[in-house]
């Protein structure tokens, strides 16, 4: 388990062990989705660039969100998705973290705070500080949770 503050000054605390987070309900996702070897990012309305994911919506567990969440922000159709990790923020938000492998999108975003669909020719690793990714990647969930998620067959493939 990692143990950190964000940068809101918020307790963050975060775990890849299936045993850690089995039993445990997240109200959030977020998703590192793969195409063809590359992170699909997304260019939120408010918030810049980041990565799918949101709420689970009543009657939802969260792989159903993770997969709503994709295909609503990117228009991505999955061809396999994995829970990886999970985080939670001041013990209060949960967060489901998944890695999914992508067989095709259209770029045409579906969700209305969604501007576009980014694939960066290199996949970002370090965004602290840069003003142009969301403020929800400039913690360390974001380079650990990467740094697990490029292990996966599926950022591969």
């Amino acid at each position: 388990m990692y143990a950190f503050y964000d940068d809101f000054g918020l307790p963050v605390k975060l775990t890849f062990s299936p045993e850690e987070y089995r039993n445990h309900q997240a109200g959030h996702v977020l998703v590192f989705a793969f195409y063809q070897g590359k992170l699909l990012f997304t260019r939120h309305r408010t918030r810049g660039v980041e990565l799918p994911g949101g709420k689970v919506e009543a009657g939802e567990n969260s792989l159903a969100a993770a997969v709503r969440e994709v295909y609503e922000e990117t228009g991505a159709i999955l061809e396999g998705i994995e829970r990886i990790g999970q985080y939670t923020i001041d013990d209060s938000m949960r967060k489901d973290i998944y890695i999914a492998k992508v067989a095709d999108y259209t770029n045409q975003p579906n969700g209305s705070d969604v501007l576009a669909t980014i694939v960066f020719a290199d996949i970002p690793r370090n965004v602290k500080g840069n003003q142009e990714f969301s403020r929800i990647l400039q913690d360390d969930v974001y380079p650990l949770a990467l740094e697990r998620a490029l292990r996966h067959p599926f950022a591969t493939s």
